[in-house]
């Protein structure tokens, strides 16, 4: 097959349109498919892909959108609090254990460090389905065995973020965000009733969209919903990296498919610049 000089583009994503459409399943045996993939100047990859698929799609792909490598190794709540640590970004003082037994063990001897009430979770689960505030010892021990038995348990200093938190989306270079308020309670999930705030504290937002874009930019992250909180005038919290986010801030399943387009738009075209670049220095 014949590929055209001028560079191209291939989607395996069904809601995204390119020069070339191939589903995520064409056969990469296909000489005509690997083709494809290593001369166009970028890929786009659906929501979901296998690791094994993803692996093989991007050792033909030259680029590809989005990248999934951070994705894969931010699993997890301690994972992340660990990055956080380790690149210096503000984040909940957390104890992170190996599993619940050793968070019982440990914390039953020495007892929480910044005493209670205080915030305990599990290492997976979203939607808030694993994250319970523990007022003391005893409600410390009934949540604990709310929580898997064998994954890392973390448990964090109570921030208060005064009712509400900031969901920012990274769709590349581009970022939405908005405020999750809840009904005076702990929980802010949207999930768990909180509403959903466009407009408040537009200064906040904007210092957690410019928060979100660099971290994105130093992990390699490319789609990603980030939670983070203000309890003071000092950086934001970094409280979570979400992978599997909720729509209903982003205007639902067309307004995520929306905002993907354009971020997908972006990159083509920063792609195609940087190619050129390149031909011309060449």
């Amino acid at each position: 097959m014949n590929f055209a000089r001028d560079s191209f583009f291939v989607s395996l994503n069904p809601y995204i349109s390119l020069d070339h459409n191939l589903s995520l399943f064409a056969p990469l045996d296909d000489p005509e498919v690997r083709g494809l993939l290593r001369a166009a100047c970028g890929v786009v990859l659906p929501g979901y892909v296998s690791p094994w698929r993803y692996a093989a799609v991007t050792r033909l792909a030259r680029r590809w959108f989005p990248r999934l490598e951070g994705t894969r190794s931010l699993t997890g709540k301690a994972r992340q609090i660990l990055t956080f640590r380790r690149l210096g970004v503000r984040h909940p003082d957390t104890w992170i254990f190996r599993n619940r037994e050793h968070a019982w063990s440990a914390l039953r001897t020495w007892g929480s460090p910044w005493g209670y009430p205080a915030v305990l979770k599990g290492d997976s689960g979203g939607g808030g389905s694993a994250v319970f505030p523990v007022r003391d010892q005893a409600e410390l021990r009934m949540k604990l065995d709310r929580l898997p038995t064998h994954e890392p348990v973390l448990l964090q200093r109570l921030i208060d973020h005064g009712g509400r938190d900031l969901r920012v989306v990274v769709y590349g270079t581009m970022a939405v965000s908005y405020f999750r308020v809840g009904g005076g309670g702990f929980y802010n999930n949207v999930s768990k009733g909180a509403a959903i705030d466009h407009e408040v504290a537009p200064e906040e937002q904007e210092r957690g969209v410019r928060a979100c874009l660099e971290l994105s930019h130093r992990l390699g992250i490319d789609l990603a919903a980030f939670d983070l909180m203000f309890p003071d005038a000092g950086p934001p919290v970094f409280v979570e990296i979400n992978f599997n986010f909720g729509r209903k801030g982003l205007g639902g399943a067309p307004g995520h498919r929306e905002y993907l387009r354009r971020a997908v738009d972006m990159w083509c075209r920063e792609a195609r610049s940087g190619e050129q670049g390149s031909r011309i220095k060449d």
